[in-house]
Protein backbone atom coordinates (compact mmCIF):
# COMPACT_ATOMS: atom_id res chain seq x y z
CA UNK A 1 0.00 0.00 0.00
CA UNK A 2 2.78 2.40 0.73
CA UNK A 3 4.51 1.95 -2.40
CA UNK A 4 1.60 2.23 -4.55
CA UNK A 5 1.33 5.84 -2.51
CA UNK A 6 4.66 6.74 -3.13
CA UNK A 7 4.05 5.84 -7.04
CA UNK A 8 0.69 7.80 -7.35
CA UNK A 9 2.54 10.75 -5.62
CA UNK A 10 5.79 10.85 -8.42
CA UNK A 11 3.08 10.32 -11.26
CA UNK A 12 1.35 13.16 -9.92
CA UNK A 13 4.76 15.50 -9.87
CA UNK A 14 5.40 14.26 -13.13
CA UNK A 15 1.50 15.78 -14.57
CA UNK A 16 2.39 18.85 -13.18
CA UNK A 17 5.58 18.73 -14.82
CA UNK A 18 4.33 17.85 -18.66
CA UNK A 19 1.81 20.67 -18.11
CA UNK A 20 3.80 23.70 -17.78
CA UNK A 21 5.17 22.95 -21.00
CA UNK A 22 3.45 23.60 -24.32
CA UNK A 23 2.52 20.70 -26.77
CA UNK A 24 5.62 20.36 -28.73
CA UNK A 25 7.87 22.60 -26.49
CA UNK A 26 11.69 22.43 -25.91
CA UNK A 27 12.77 23.20 -22.73
CA UNK A 28 16.50 24.32 -23.09
CA UNK A 29 18.62 25.28 -20.17
CA UNK A 30 21.12 28.17 -21.94
CA UNK A 31 25.02 26.96 -21.06
CA UNK A 32 27.43 29.69 -20.22
CA UNK A 33 29.82 30.74 -23.08
CA UNK A 34 32.56 31.84 -20.31
CA UNK A 35 33.86 30.41 -16.87
CA UNK A 36 32.27 34.16 -15.27
CA UNK A 37 33.43 35.60 -11.62
CA UNK A 38 33.47 38.51 -10.31
CA UNK A 39 37.37 39.59 -9.89
CA UNK A 40 39.45 40.70 -12.34
CA UNK A 41 43.56 41.82 -11.41
CA UNK A 42 43.98 40.94 -7.78
CA UNK A 43 47.13 42.01 -6.16
CA UNK A 44 48.29 41.55 -2.79
CA UNK A 45 51.77 42.72 -0.84
CA UNK A 46 53.93 39.39 -0.17
CA UNK A 47 56.16 39.37 3.42
CA UNK A 48 58.09 42.25 4.26
CA UNK A 49 60.67 41.57 7.24
CA UNK A 50 59.07 38.65 9.83
CA UNK A 51 55.04 38.53 10.24
CA UNK A 52 54.72 38.76 14.23
CA UNK A 53 51.40 36.87 15.26
CA UNK A 54 50.90 38.46 18.20
CA UNK A 55 51.17 42.37 17.03
CA UNK A 56 49.88 41.25 13.55
CA UNK A 57 52.34 42.95 12.10
CA UNK A 58 56.07 42.96 9.64
CA UNK A 59 58.89 43.66 12.01
CA UNK A 60 61.99 45.30 11.01
CA UNK A 61 65.31 46.66 12.84
CA UNK A 62 66.18 49.99 11.91
CA UNK A 63 69.67 48.77 10.20
CA UNK A 64 67.78 45.92 8.34
CA UNK A 65 67.05 46.07 4.82
CA UNK A 66 63.67 44.25 3.65
CA UNK A 67 61.94 43.71 0.54
CA UNK A 68 58.85 45.57 -1.29
CA UNK A 69 57.11 43.32 -3.80
CA UNK A 70 53.84 43.40 -4.84
CA UNK A 71 52.18 39.97 -6.66
CA UNK A 72 49.75 40.38 -9.01
CA UNK A 73 47.29 37.79 -10.33
CA UNK A 74 44.66 37.22 -13.15
CA UNK A 75 41.99 35.88 -12.11
CA UNK A 76 38.99 36.97 -14.73
CA UNK A 77 38.91 36.43 -18.44
CA UNK A 78 40.60 38.85 -20.00
CA UNK A 79 44.52 38.68 -21.01
CA UNK A 80 46.82 41.03 -19.65
CA UNK A 81 49.35 42.27 -22.43
CA UNK A 82 52.81 43.81 -21.35
CA UNK A 83 51.80 47.79 -19.82
CA UNK A 84 48.48 46.72 -19.29
CA UNK A 85 49.42 47.35 -15.56
CA UNK A 86 50.83 50.09 -13.17
CA UNK A 87 51.26 49.68 -9.85
CA UNK A 88 52.32 52.54 -7.75
CA UNK A 89 53.56 53.09 -4.11
CA UNK A 90 51.47 55.55 -1.87
CA UNK A 91 51.30 56.46 1.46
CA UNK A 92 54.83 56.79 2.01
CA UNK A 93 57.42 59.19 1.74
CA UNK A 94 59.71 57.69 -0.91
CA UNK A 95 62.64 59.78 0.52
CA UNK A 96 62.84 58.29 3.46
CA UNK A 97 64.01 55.27 2.07
CA UNK A 98 66.64 53.40 -0.10
CA UNK A 99 66.69 50.77 -2.69
CA UNK A 100 63.04 51.27 -3.96
CA UNK A 101 62.87 52.17 -8.19
CA UNK A 102 62.20 55.94 -8.52
CA UNK A 103 59.04 57.23 -8.48
CA UNK A 104 57.96 53.76 -6.70
CA UNK A 105 55.98 53.03 -10.13
CA UNK A 106 56.11 49.70 -11.72
CA UNK A 107 54.06 48.25 -14.80
CA UNK A 108 53.89 44.51 -15.59
CA UNK A 109 56.75 43.48 -17.56
CA UNK A 110 55.17 39.91 -18.91
CA UNK A 111 51.63 38.95 -21.06
CA UNK A 112 49.43 37.31 -17.36
CA UNK A 113 47.40 34.24 -18.60
CA UNK A 114 43.58 34.51 -18.02
CA UNK A 115 41.58 31.76 -16.42
CA UNK A 116 40.80 29.00 -18.13
CA UNK A 117 39.35 25.59 -18.25
CA UNK A 118 43.01 24.08 -18.64
CA UNK A 119 44.87 26.93 -16.21
CA UNK A 120 41.76 27.68 -13.48
CA UNK A 121 44.08 29.63 -11.36
CA UNK A 122 44.99 32.09 -14.19
CA UNK A 123 48.91 33.86 -14.75
CA UNK A 124 50.90 35.95 -12.09
CA UNK A 125 53.51 37.90 -11.71
CA UNK A 126 55.68 39.70 -9.59
CA UNK A 127 56.63 43.29 -9.12
CA UNK A 128 59.59 43.84 -7.16
CA UNK A 129 60.27 47.63 -5.74
CA UNK A 130 63.52 46.67 -4.91
CA UNK A 131 65.13 45.16 -7.19
CA UNK A 132 68.74 46.15 -5.99
CA UNK A 133 71.04 43.49 -3.57
CA UNK A 134 70.45 45.33 -0.49
CA UNK A 135 66.56 45.77 -0.68
CA UNK A 136 64.69 48.62 1.06
CA UNK A 137 65.73 50.22 4.05
CA UNK A 138 64.34 53.28 5.76
CA UNK A 139 67.05 55.75 6.49
CA UNK A 140 65.22 58.26 8.53
CA UNK A 141 65.80 58.80 12.63
CA UNK A 142 63.04 58.64 14.43
CA UNK A 143 62.00 58.64 18.39
CA UNK A 144 60.90 56.02 20.72
CA UNK A 145 61.80 52.26 20.46
CA UNK A 146 59.87 51.63 17.10
CA UNK A 147 57.66 53.65 13.78
CA UNK A 148 55.01 52.08 11.96
CA UNK A 149 54.48 52.64 8.61
CA UNK A 150 51.46 51.67 6.07
CA UNK A 151 52.12 50.88 2.93
CA UNK A 152 49.93 51.40 0.13
CA UNK A 153 50.07 50.05 -3.91
CA UNK A 154 47.47 51.31 -6.55
CA UNK A 155 46.78 49.13 -8.47
CA UNK A 156 45.52 50.23 -12.53
CA UNK A 157 45.00 47.99 -15.03
CA UNK A 158 43.22 47.63 -18.30
CA UNK A 159 40.43 45.02 -18.60
CA UNK A 160 36.95 44.21 -20.20
CA UNK A 161 33.92 42.39 -19.51
CA UNK A 162 31.85 40.36 -22.27
CA UNK A 163 28.67 39.51 -22.01
CA UNK A 164 26.20 37.67 -24.02
CA UNK A 165 21.67 37.55 -23.96
CA UNK A 166 21.26 34.47 -25.64
CA UNK A 167 18.25 34.06 -28.20
CA UNK A 168 17.02 37.71 -28.56
CA UNK A 169 13.60 36.98 -30.79
CA UNK A 170 13.44 39.19 -34.07
CA UNK A 171 9.63 38.69 -34.94
CA UNK A 172 7.89 41.21 -37.68
CA UNK A 173 4.37 39.75 -36.51
CA UNK A 174 4.08 39.89 -33.10
CA UNK A 175 0.66 38.14 -33.29
CA UNK A 176 2.77 35.11 -34.25
CA UNK A 177 3.07 33.10 -30.60
CA UNK A 178 5.56 30.70 -32.07
CA UNK A 179 9.73 29.83 -32.05
CA UNK A 180 10.60 32.95 -29.45
CA UNK A 181 9.05 35.70 -27.23
CA UNK A 182 9.71 39.02 -27.74
CA UNK A 183 8.51 41.04 -24.30
CA UNK A 184 10.71 38.86 -21.81
CA UNK A 185 13.72 38.28 -20.16
CA UNK A 186 16.44 36.82 -21.60
CA UNK A 187 19.46 34.70 -20.58
CA UNK A 188 22.18 36.66 -20.19
CA UNK A 189 26.24 35.76 -19.52
CA UNK A 190 29.01 37.46 -18.20
CA UNK A 191 33.11 37.07 -18.67
CA UNK A 192 34.59 36.89 -15.43
CA UNK A 193 35.77 40.72 -14.39
CA UNK A 194 34.96 43.51 -12.06
CA UNK A 195 32.11 44.74 -13.65
CA UNK A 196 28.88 42.22 -14.68
CA UNK A 197 25.91 42.56 -16.95
CA UNK A 198 23.77 40.87 -14.40
CA UNK A 199 20.56 41.39 -16.85
CA UNK A 200 18.72 41.42 -20.26
CA UNK A 201 15.01 42.04 -21.08
CA UNK A 202 13.72 42.15 -24.72
CA UNK A 203 10.88 44.40 -25.81
CA UNK A 204 9.30 46.01 -28.58
CA UNK A 205 10.58 49.62 -29.14
CA UNK A 206 8.35 50.79 -32.44
CA UNK A 207 7.06 49.18 -36.08
CA UNK A 208 8.96 46.02 -36.42
CA UNK A 209 11.78 47.22 -34.16
CA UNK A 210 12.90 45.44 -30.63
CA UNK A 211 15.09 46.82 -28.13
CA UNK A 212 17.20 45.42 -25.66
CA UNK A 213 18.29 46.75 -22.13
CA UNK A 214 21.18 45.70 -20.05
CA UNK A 215 21.54 46.32 -16.44
CA UNK A 216 25.56 46.57 -15.51
CA UNK A 217 27.20 46.45 -12.02
CA UNK A 218 30.64 47.51 -10.85
CA UNK A 219 30.93 44.42 -8.27
CA UNK A 220 34.54 45.09 -7.57
CA UNK A 221 33.82 48.16 -5.67
CA UNK A 222 36.78 49.55 -7.40
CA UNK A 223 37.30 53.22 -9.76
CA UNK A 224 36.60 52.79 -13.40
CA UNK A 225 37.64 55.08 -16.44
CA UNK A 226 37.34 55.08 -20.27
CA UNK A 227 40.84 53.85 -21.38
CA UNK A 228 43.06 57.01 -22.51
CA UNK A 229 41.10 59.25 -19.99
CA UNK A 230 41.63 60.15 -16.70
CA UNK A 231 39.83 59.27 -13.23
CA UNK A 232 37.37 61.47 -12.22
CA UNK A 233 35.81 61.76 -8.72
CA UNK A 234 32.50 62.89 -9.82
CA UNK A 235 31.37 59.47 -11.57
CA UNK A 236 32.78 56.15 -13.11
CA UNK A 237 32.75 55.77 -16.95
CA UNK A 238 33.17 52.94 -19.15
CA UNK A 239 33.46 52.29 -23.26
CA UNK A 240 30.84 49.41 -25.00
CA UNK A 241 30.03 48.24 -28.34
CA UNK A 242 27.77 45.39 -29.47
CA UNK A 243 28.60 42.48 -31.61
CA UNK A 244 26.71 43.93 -34.58
CA UNK A 245 27.21 47.93 -34.62
CA UNK A 246 25.74 47.95 -38.23
CA UNK A 247 22.34 45.97 -36.97
CA UNK A 248 22.20 48.01 -33.30
CA UNK A 249 22.60 51.26 -31.59
CA UNK A 250 23.36 51.17 -28.19
CA UNK A 251 23.10 53.78 -25.40
CA UNK A 252 23.64 54.98 -21.96
CA UNK A 253 21.64 57.37 -20.24
CA UNK A 254 21.31 58.87 -24.32
CA UNK A 255 25.34 58.55 -24.88
CA UNK A 256 26.41 56.67 -27.83
CA UNK A 257 29.04 53.38 -26.86
CA UNK A 258 29.34 54.91 -23.23
CA UNK A 259 28.11 54.51 -19.91
CA UNK A 260 28.18 56.01 -16.60
CA UNK A 261 27.66 54.31 -12.89
CA UNK A 262 25.29 55.44 -10.54
CA UNK A 263 25.94 56.41 -6.95
CA UNK A 264 24.96 52.55 -6.15
CA UNK A 265 27.55 51.50 -8.78
CA UNK A 266 25.13 50.39 -11.47
CA UNK A 267 24.35 51.39 -15.47
CA UNK A 268 22.18 50.36 -18.12
CA UNK A 269 22.38 49.98 -21.49
CA UNK A 270 19.68 50.32 -24.28
CA UNK A 271 20.37 48.64 -27.18
CA UNK A 272 17.31 48.83 -30.46
CA UNK A 273 17.06 47.85 -33.44
CA UNK A 274 18.23 50.16 -36.25
CA UNK A 275 15.88 49.53 -39.07
CA UNK A 276 12.24 47.44 -39.15
CA UNK A 277 12.22 43.81 -39.69
CA UNK A 278 11.65 42.75 -43.15
CA UNK A 279 7.48 41.07 -43.60
CA UNK A 280 8.23 37.39 -41.83
CA UNK A 281 11.59 38.03 -40.14
CA UNK A 282 11.12 35.10 -37.75
CA UNK A 283 14.63 33.63 -35.96
CA UNK A 284 16.47 33.97 -32.23
CA UNK A 285 19.97 35.50 -32.08
CA UNK A 286 22.56 36.15 -29.43
CA UNK A 287 23.22 39.56 -28.90
CA UNK A 288 26.93 40.06 -27.36
CA UNK A 289 28.34 43.37 -25.58
CA UNK A 290 32.06 44.04 -24.99
CA UNK A 291 32.77 46.55 -22.34
CA UNK A 292 36.52 48.26 -22.36
CA UNK A 293 37.75 50.24 -19.23
CA UNK A 294 40.78 50.89 -16.85
CA UNK A 295 39.66 50.10 -13.20
CA UNK A 296 41.74 51.23 -9.72
CA UNK A 297 42.11 50.13 -6.45
CA UNK A 298 44.30 50.49 -3.50
CA UNK A 299 45.93 47.17 -1.38
CA UNK A 300 47.55 48.09 2.33
CA UNK A 301 50.09 46.56 3.92
CA UNK A 302 51.59 47.33 7.45
CA UNK A 303 55.82 47.63 8.68
CA UNK A 304 56.85 47.94 11.83
CA UNK A 305 60.56 49.70 11.86
CA UNK A 306 61.95 48.25 15.58
CA UNK A 307 64.98 50.03 17.36
CA UNK A 308 67.97 47.38 18.18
Amino acid sequence: MKKIKIILILLVLLAVLLSGCKEGEVQEVSKSPYLEGTKGIVAEFMDMGIFNDETKINEIYEDETFPIEVIIKNKGENEINPGDITVTLKGIYLGSFSGIVPQGELINKETIDMISEINEDGGEEIMDFTPGTDDAKYTTAFSGTSVDLDLFAEIVFKYKTEATAKKICFKEDLQDDSICEVSESKDVFSSGAPIKVNHAKESTAGSAKIAVEFEVENVGGGDVAIIGESFDTRYNKFAFTSSSDSKWECRAAGKLNEGRFDSAGKAKISCKLKEAMPEDTLYTEDLSLTLKYKYRYLIQESVRIKKE
